[in-house]
């Protein structure tokens, strides 16, 4: 079943370092292959920051908000890779923003680099751009940063879950109560990305080729589930 989008509106950790690095590189670098020719949906990955932060290296968060960010929207092939190179359009950022300082702020606001400064944020919007943004044929840049921005407005993950009693108190609940929640709302089943096997990190939904509405993921890369039993959300 589709949602229109227009209706939408801790834990000790044990692992090595090398274990910590990898799990914060391998879903970008897992995403690095891919038929563009095969252009099939969209993930959207939301990042949870109390957690992310916790272990980030080698660079520290410089915030570290108690909410859901935005961490991409990813054009993705049938097999769920990343579709790269397709979409040659050059991007101005600067002049984007600048011309829209509403905009501006809602970038800021809802996908911010969590580990850059925000006068930087610009180098992490163009890194998404070169590296996922451009594996769509049809969005120009600024169409796809707005498509973003108007998606992840309407997935809000905390309202799911706090609406379905879900809270983030480090209780150890059943994935199905997660995903009933988000299946509730937004009509989808969602992936989910864990620290540790069990501490949420990252929530992926899967939105249709028009980036219009949310709907069944073709693929569950494991660099994007990662959570095989009961899931912790925590601060």
């Amino acid at each position: 079943m589709h949602f229109s989008i227009v209706k939408l509106m801790l834990i000790k950790m044990k692992s090595s370092f090398s274990f910590i690095f990898f799990v914060f590189s391998v879903s970008c670098i897992a995403f690095a292959s891919g038929g563009a020719q095969d252009f099939h949906q969209y993930f959207l990955v939301q990042t949870w920051p109390p957690v992310y932060c916790q272990v980030h290296r080698p660079e520290p968060c410089r915030i570290k908000p108690s909410k859901f960010v935005l961490h991409g929207l990813w054009p993705v092939n049938s097999s769920g890779r990343s579709s790269t190179n397709t979409n040659n359009q050059t991007i101005n950022l600067q002049d984007m923003l600048e011309s829209n300082k509403s905009f501006a702020a809602e970038m800021n606001k809802f996908w911010p680099s969590l580990t850059r400064d925000e006068n930087e944020n610009e180098q992490f919007w163009e890194r998404e751009w070169k590296h996922h943004g451009r594996g769509q044929p049809t969005l120009p840049p600024e169409e796809y940063f707005r498509t973003a921005i108007t998606l992840v407005k309407a997935a809000n993950l905390e309202a799911a879950f706090r609406g379905a009693g879900i809270n983030p108190d480090g209780d150890k609940l059943n994935p199905r109560k997660y995903t009933r929640a988000i299946n509730t709302r937004y009509g989808t089943t969602p992936l989910y990305k864990c620290l540790n096997t069990s501490l949420l990190m990252e929530v992926t939904l899967c939105v249709d080729a028009k980036a219009r509405n949310f709907v069944s993921c073709i693929a569950r890369p494991s660099s994007l589930s990662s959570c095989p039993g009961d899931i912790i959300w925590a601060l």
